[in-house]
Protein backbone atom coordinates (compact mmCIF):
# COMPACT_ATOMS: atom_id res chain seq x y z
CA UNK A 1 0.00 0.00 0.00
CA UNK A 2 2.98 2.27 0.76
CA UNK A 3 4.75 1.45 -2.36
CA UNK A 4 1.23 2.67 -4.25
CA UNK A 5 1.12 5.43 -2.44
CA UNK A 6 4.86 6.44 -2.90
CA UNK A 7 4.38 5.96 -6.76
CA UNK A 8 1.37 8.71 -6.81
CA UNK A 9 3.43 11.21 -5.33
CA UNK A 10 6.26 10.62 -7.59
CA UNK A 11 3.88 10.62 -10.62
CA UNK A 12 1.76 13.72 -9.37
CA UNK A 13 5.16 15.46 -8.62
CA UNK A 14 6.64 15.40 -12.48
CA UNK A 15 3.39 15.45 -13.95
CA UNK A 16 3.65 19.57 -12.39
CA UNK A 17 7.41 20.25 -13.34
CA UNK A 18 6.13 19.53 -16.97
CA UNK A 19 3.47 21.69 -17.68
CA UNK A 20 3.68 23.77 -20.70
CA UNK A 21 1.96 26.83 -19.00
CA UNK A 22 5.20 28.39 -17.54
CA UNK A 23 6.42 29.42 -20.95
CA UNK A 24 3.64 31.20 -22.46
CA UNK A 25 4.62 34.38 -20.90
CA UNK A 26 7.79 34.87 -22.23
CA UNK A 27 6.94 34.15 -25.76
CA UNK A 28 3.92 36.84 -25.48
CA UNK A 29 6.16 39.48 -24.42
CA UNK A 30 8.58 38.60 -27.04
CA UNK A 31 6.32 39.45 -29.89
CA UNK A 32 5.67 43.21 -29.32
CA UNK A 33 9.57 43.91 -28.75
CA UNK A 34 9.95 42.80 -32.69
CA UNK A 35 7.72 44.27 -34.08
CA UNK A 36 8.29 47.55 -32.44
CA UNK A 37 11.51 47.38 -34.38
CA UNK A 38 10.17 46.84 -37.56
CA UNK A 39 7.97 49.76 -37.01
CA UNK A 40 10.61 52.41 -36.75
CA UNK A 41 13.12 51.24 -39.64
CA UNK A 42 10.95 52.83 -42.25
CA UNK A 43 10.66 56.58 -39.86
CA UNK A 44 14.64 56.32 -39.78
CA UNK A 45 15.17 55.55 -43.72
CA UNK A 46 12.73 58.43 -44.68
CA UNK A 47 14.47 60.94 -42.41
CA UNK A 48 17.90 60.41 -44.05
CA UNK A 49 16.58 60.77 -47.31
CA UNK A 50 14.84 64.09 -46.34
CA UNK A 51 17.83 64.92 -45.18
CA UNK A 52 20.04 64.58 -48.39
CA UNK A 53 17.42 66.26 -50.49
CA UNK A 54 17.42 69.29 -48.88
CA UNK A 55 21.25 69.58 -48.63
CA UNK A 56 20.99 69.14 -51.93
CA UNK A 57 18.55 71.99 -52.87
CA UNK A 58 20.22 74.39 -50.51
CA UNK A 59 23.37 73.50 -52.34
CA UNK A 60 21.57 74.48 -55.51
CA UNK A 61 20.07 77.49 -54.42
CA UNK A 62 23.91 79.08 -53.28
CA UNK A 63 24.84 78.70 -56.68
CA UNK A 64 24.08 82.26 -58.06
CA UNK A 65 23.84 83.54 -61.73
CA UNK A 66 27.30 84.21 -63.91
CA UNK A 67 27.87 88.43 -63.68
CA UNK A 68 27.83 89.18 -66.93
CA UNK A 69 26.27 92.34 -67.04
CA UNK A 70 28.42 93.61 -64.11
CA UNK A 71 31.48 92.98 -66.32
CA UNK A 72 29.91 94.56 -69.20
CA UNK A 73 29.04 97.75 -67.22
CA UNK A 74 32.66 97.35 -65.79
CA UNK A 75 33.80 97.55 -69.27
CA UNK A 76 31.88 100.11 -71.53
CA UNK A 77 33.29 103.01 -68.96
CA UNK A 78 36.97 102.10 -70.10
CA UNK A 79 35.74 102.18 -73.51
CA UNK A 80 34.16 105.38 -73.68
CA UNK A 81 37.28 106.97 -71.51
CA UNK A 82 39.52 106.07 -74.21
CA UNK A 83 37.28 107.42 -77.28
CA UNK A 84 37.84 110.86 -75.21
CA UNK A 85 41.41 110.42 -75.54
CA UNK A 86 41.37 110.24 -71.47
CA UNK A 87 44.16 108.07 -70.23
CA UNK A 88 43.79 108.91 -66.61
CA UNK A 89 39.93 107.99 -66.35
CA UNK A 90 40.67 104.86 -68.37
CA UNK A 91 43.11 103.75 -65.73
CA UNK A 92 40.62 104.19 -63.57
CA UNK A 93 37.61 102.44 -65.15
CA UNK A 94 39.90 99.89 -65.92
CA UNK A 95 41.09 99.81 -62.49
CA UNK A 96 37.52 99.26 -61.18
CA UNK A 97 36.70 96.04 -63.88
CA UNK A 98 39.96 94.45 -62.67
CA UNK A 99 37.71 94.57 -59.06
CA UNK A 100 35.21 93.29 -60.42
CA UNK A 101 36.37 90.56 -62.29
CA UNK A 102 38.73 89.65 -59.91
CA UNK A 103 35.75 89.54 -57.05
CA UNK A 104 34.41 86.60 -59.27
CA UNK A 105 34.26 83.34 -57.91
CA UNK A 106 33.06 81.38 -60.72
CA UNK A 107 32.76 77.66 -58.71
CA UNK A 108 29.63 79.75 -56.67
CA UNK A 109 28.19 80.39 -60.47
CA UNK A 110 26.04 78.61 -62.30
CA UNK A 111 28.89 78.47 -65.10
CA UNK A 112 31.28 77.16 -62.19
CA UNK A 113 31.85 73.76 -64.60
CA UNK A 114 32.67 76.27 -67.36
CA UNK A 115 36.73 75.44 -67.78
CA UNK A 116 36.59 78.12 -71.04
CA UNK A 117 34.78 80.97 -69.24
CA UNK A 118 38.07 80.76 -66.22
CA UNK A 119 40.62 81.24 -69.00
CA UNK A 120 38.70 83.81 -70.19
CA UNK A 121 38.34 85.84 -66.90
CA UNK A 122 42.09 85.46 -66.42
CA UNK A 123 42.55 86.99 -69.30
CA UNK A 124 40.40 90.08 -69.07
CA UNK A 125 41.68 90.84 -65.34
CA UNK A 126 45.29 91.00 -66.64
CA UNK A 127 44.65 93.26 -69.98
CA UNK A 128 42.40 95.40 -67.27
CA UNK A 129 45.36 95.53 -64.98
CA UNK A 130 47.90 96.39 -67.80
CA UNK A 131 45.49 99.21 -68.88
CA UNK A 132 44.95 100.27 -65.51
CA UNK A 133 48.93 100.84 -64.52
CA UNK A 134 49.55 102.50 -67.82
CA UNK A 135 47.80 106.10 -66.59
CA UNK A 136 50.48 108.30 -69.38
CA UNK A 137 50.69 105.94 -71.97
CA UNK A 138 47.14 105.84 -74.08
CA UNK A 139 48.35 103.62 -76.81
CA UNK A 140 49.48 101.14 -74.41
CA UNK A 141 46.28 101.23 -73.01
CA UNK A 142 44.18 101.04 -76.53
CA UNK A 143 46.73 97.98 -77.46
CA UNK A 144 45.34 95.79 -74.31
CA UNK A 145 41.60 97.15 -75.05
CA UNK A 146 41.79 95.63 -78.46
CA UNK A 147 42.65 92.39 -76.28
CA UNK A 148 40.27 92.91 -73.84
CA UNK A 149 37.38 93.50 -76.01
CA UNK A 150 37.67 90.71 -77.83
CA UNK A 151 37.15 88.68 -74.14
CA UNK A 152 34.29 90.65 -73.54
CA UNK A 153 33.13 89.44 -76.63
CA UNK A 154 33.81 85.90 -75.99
CA UNK A 155 32.09 86.03 -72.49
CA UNK A 156 29.12 86.98 -74.18
CA UNK A 157 29.19 84.56 -76.28
CA UNK A 158 29.31 82.06 -73.16
CA UNK A 159 26.84 84.30 -71.29
CA UNK A 160 24.73 86.24 -73.14
CA UNK A 161 24.21 89.66 -73.06
CA UNK A 162 22.57 90.25 -69.40
CA UNK A 163 19.57 92.06 -70.96
CA UNK A 164 21.46 95.01 -72.18
CA UNK A 165 21.10 95.86 -75.99
CA UNK A 166 25.01 95.98 -77.77
CA UNK A 167 27.22 95.93 -80.65
CA UNK A 168 29.84 94.80 -81.65
CA UNK A 169 31.67 97.86 -83.61
CA UNK A 170 34.79 97.48 -85.85
CA UNK A 171 37.64 100.11 -86.84
CA UNK A 172 39.47 99.00 -89.97
CA UNK A 173 42.35 101.19 -89.63
CA UNK A 174 43.72 100.29 -86.15
CA UNK A 175 46.15 97.98 -85.35
CA UNK A 176 48.39 98.84 -89.04
CA UNK A 177 45.31 98.47 -90.81
CA UNK A 178 44.71 94.82 -89.07
CA UNK A 179 41.48 96.72 -87.44
CA UNK A 180 39.79 95.64 -84.05
CA UNK A 181 36.12 95.48 -82.52
CA UNK A 182 34.93 96.74 -79.73
CA UNK A 183 31.52 96.30 -77.27
CA UNK A 184 29.32 99.37 -77.20
CA UNK A 185 26.14 100.29 -75.81
CA UNK A 186 25.37 102.50 -78.56
CA UNK A 187 24.74 102.46 -81.94
CA UNK A 188 26.48 105.21 -83.02
CA UNK A 189 30.37 104.98 -83.94
CA UNK A 190 32.51 106.43 -81.45
CA UNK A 191 35.88 104.69 -81.95
CA UNK A 192 38.41 104.62 -78.86
CA UNK A 193 41.36 103.00 -81.02
CA UNK A 194 41.57 106.80 -83.25
CA UNK A 195 39.64 108.69 -80.44
CA UNK A 196 38.71 112.37 -81.20
CA UNK A 197 41.19 112.30 -84.48
CA UNK A 198 38.80 109.60 -86.21
CA UNK A 199 35.80 109.91 -83.63
CA UNK A 200 33.64 108.03 -86.09
CA UNK A 201 35.60 105.94 -87.70
CA UNK A 202 34.30 102.17 -88.15
CA UNK A 203 31.09 100.02 -88.99
CA UNK A 204 28.53 97.89 -86.41
CA UNK A 205 29.50 94.15 -87.70
CA UNK A 206 27.11 92.83 -84.94
CA UNK A 207 24.17 93.17 -82.46
CA UNK A 208 23.52 91.49 -79.35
Amino acid sequence: MKNIITILLVGAALYSCNKPDNKMPENKSAEPEIKAMDRTEPGETSNQEVKESSENKKEADELSAFPIQQIIKGYLPLKNALAQDDSKKASEAAKNLFSIVKKIDISKTDAKNNSELRDILESAAENAEHIGEKSDDIAHQREHLLSLSNDITDLIKEQGNGGLKLYQDFCPMYNNGKGGIWISESEEIINPYEGQKMINCGSVKKVF
